[in-house]
């Protein structure tokens, strides 16, 4: 593009312009006489050598709407529009006496777009839906990563093919882990680790083993672990597809007994703290972070969230919130009550309301009481659910001067969800009254 000043115009390009100004104005006795010609300080821009094509850089309204030239600057004050048939902007001088359009009342001139209408034809046009259309899916296709430029160069795709070899058949783990941790956030390899039913079993098993309550374990079994929640949880992060995979292994994956558990896989998923038995070794904190991540991912699947729940999963999750007052342990207990909002009590997060809390709470006393003479923590007999807002009020008060600690937004969404879900219940579970039905209806629904 080039863009030119009039007064440094070739001579004869000057008299092309004159000649031609000359010309329109002699047309007809008539006509309205010319308009002056443009000053010489007008800076043009010109695409072609042709004078006639060139167009002042600053765009000269009149009464009348004109197209705005894409490489034009607009004047301010100018009453501006799109036309969407065309695509191109229009302008021209605003008059402040024409009728105004009861549909741009309050908006400022100098920046409003008015636009044209279409045609009632083509509003009224619909995009068909076809019949045996295939179900559209968010994730969309999942295409594998591009292959090395040249053979010398490293190849993601072929190291993580030989970890997850080395990984199944329990050879060199340590180095399997760090390779599927760092890459498993990627979509591709994230559903790749969840199509693969050993991968997943290996995984899991190295996440939650009884051995992390141990004090006997091996060094290795704490790093292990924790790399192996961390991968599962990348693997499910933002990745629908991963988890769905996830979804057709659950069945036969939750009911597998890994090497040193003394449950099944289904359950020892969600036993986040060790039971009082086994308190000569208290559980890494970190390690226990990194397991509620992957908990976290998990629960967004309707089949293994009502699992987890029926198991007694929010009691393994206030466990986590009484375990400690360390400060170490408040990552852990914070992801523990980031879990409860997003998943359960937050709308806005994507919780799915309705499910939890439910039922009625004992009193304080009867929860004061039970905490002063706790029972031993096991498989029967975790953290009683009907004391779960006390210890959740209780946890909250240690941050009383923190006006803004997540511990209070969770204590006022729980009282406020639990009161939803509670009169909901007592209205399905209410039948209405007659002679033929006797008084005093069903008890109370079960936790």
């Amino acid at each position: 593009m080039a863009r030119h000043r009039l007064k440094m115009l070739p001579l004869n390009l000057i008299a092309l312009l004159n000649l031609m100004v000359l010309g329109i104005g002699a047309t007809s006795e008539d006509a309205s006489p010319p308009s002056p010609s443009p000053s010489a300080d007008i800076e043009l821009i010109c695409h072609t050598d042709n004078p006639a094509e060139c167009y002042p850089k600053i765009f000269q309204a009149t009464n009348e709407f004109q197209i705005v030239k894409p490489d034009q600057d607009l004047p301010i004050g100018l009453h501006v529009r799109l036309n969407v048939q065309t695509g191109q902007k229009e302008a021209k001088i605003n008059n402040p006496d024409e009728a105004e359009n009861p549909a741009l009342a309050g908006l400022s001139v100098d920046h409003s777009v008015v636009v044209v209408d279409q045609d009632d034809q083509q509003e009224q046009e619909q995009i068909p839906i076809y019949a045996n259309a295939p179900k559209y899916s968010s994730a969309g296709k999942i295409k594998p990563p591009s292959p090395p430029s040249s053979s010398s160069d490293s190849s993601d795709g072929s190291q993580f093919l030989t970890s997850l070899s080395i990984l199944k058949k329990g050879l060199e783990i340590d180095g399997a882990l760090d390779m599927l941790s760092d890459i498993s956030h990627d979509i591709y390899y994230g559903l790749k680790i969840t199509e693969d039913y050993e991968t997943l079993r290996a995984l899991f098993c190295l996440a939650n083993t009884d051995l992390i309550f141990s004090s006997t374990s091996p060094q290795h079994t704490i790093p292990r672990a924790r790399l192996a929640a961390l991968t599962l949880a990348s693997a499910v992060q933002n990745n629908p597809t991963a988890l769905q995979e996830i979804e057709k292994h659950w069945s036969k994956l939750s009911n597998e007994w890994c090497p040193n558990t003394s449950t099944e896989l289904g359950k020892a998923i969600f036993k986040l703290v060790p039971p009082s038995s086994f308190n000569s070794r208290q559980v890494d904190p970190s390690l226990t972070k990194a397991r509620i991540s992957s908990i976290t991912g998990l629960l967004k699947s309707d089949l293994i969230r009502h699992q987890f729940l029926s198991t007694g999963g929010m009691e393994r999750l206030l466990e986590v919130l009484i375990e400690s007052e360390s400060p170490e342990w408040e990552p852990a207990q914070r992801k523990a009550g980031l879990l409860t909002l997003d998943v359960f009590l937050d709308a806005d997060m994507g919780a799915t309301l309705g499910e939890w809390p439910r039922g009625i709470q004992a009193s304080n006393e009867v929860c004061a009481q039970k905490d002063r003479n706790p029972v031993d923590k096991d498989e029967s007999s975790p953290v009683s659910a009907e004391c779960w807002d006390w210890y959740a009020k209780n946890f909250a008060a240690r941050h009383k001067k923190d006006k803004v600690h997540w511990s209070h937004d969770l204590v006022k969404k729980l009282g406020e969800q639990r009161k939803v879900n509670n009169k909901n219940d007592s209205r399905q579970t209410t039948k209405p009254k007659s002679k033929r039905v006797k008084k005093g209806g069903r008890g109370k629904e079960e936790l």
